[in-house]
């Protein structure tokens, strides 16, 4: 019944998580899409201006092109810091943000794990413990050894040698 919890919980947390990265995903197309219609609107401001540009004839060609081109560079480049960098700002905090809360998920995913585990810890399998005490001798590990890695008595695992007679 608890594996069954835990599952639904875990389902429900990866839930949520798929749920928040598809919300902040929605708000960053919005901010892509405000940034699409600015680029537009200094498009067509551009165009306009390079009309009034051509529609000045009279005055001196060479010196008031080279003017407006140095002024149009000039608001282009306001433009652009004013509407890019904000947003690219936004993006980068939006960025911090989702990286934050992916490794908070992750480090309650692992803390989920490690209570599952020690749940299945506290109905101990014996027979699969005996294969792993008859395991880990044959590899050539001590008896204290293998007391610390399965967090069990040294005399359990003399015992279980003893009883399979693997020691004497």
């Amino acid at each position: 019944m608890e594996d069954v919890l835990y599952w639904v919980f875990s389902l429900v947390l990866l839930g949520a998580v798929f749920a928040y990265m598809y919300i902040k995903d929605k708000e960053q197309s919005v901010r892509v899409a405000k940034f699409v219609s600015a680029v537009e609107d200094m498009s067509k401001e551009l165009h306009y201006i390079k009309k009034e540009l051509l529609s000045r004839e009279n005055l001196d060609e060479d010196y008031n092109n080279e003017l407006l081109k140095n002024e149009m560079q000039i608001m282009l480049e306001k433009e652009v810091a004013g509407k890019i960098l904000p947003i690219l700002k936004s993006l980068q905090g939006m960025e911090h943000i989702i990286e934050r809360f992916q490794n908070e998920q992750q480090e309650r995913i692992l803390s989920l794990e490690q209570k599952a585990q020690s749940m299945s810890k506290l109905t101990p399998n014996y027979d699969a413990e005996e294969q792993k005490i008859i395991d880990l001798f044959k590899a050539g590990r001590s008896i204290e050894q293998i007391a610390k890695d399965l967090r069990i008595g040294t005399g359990n695992v003399e015992l279980v040698l003893k009883f399979k007679k693997i020691i004497k």
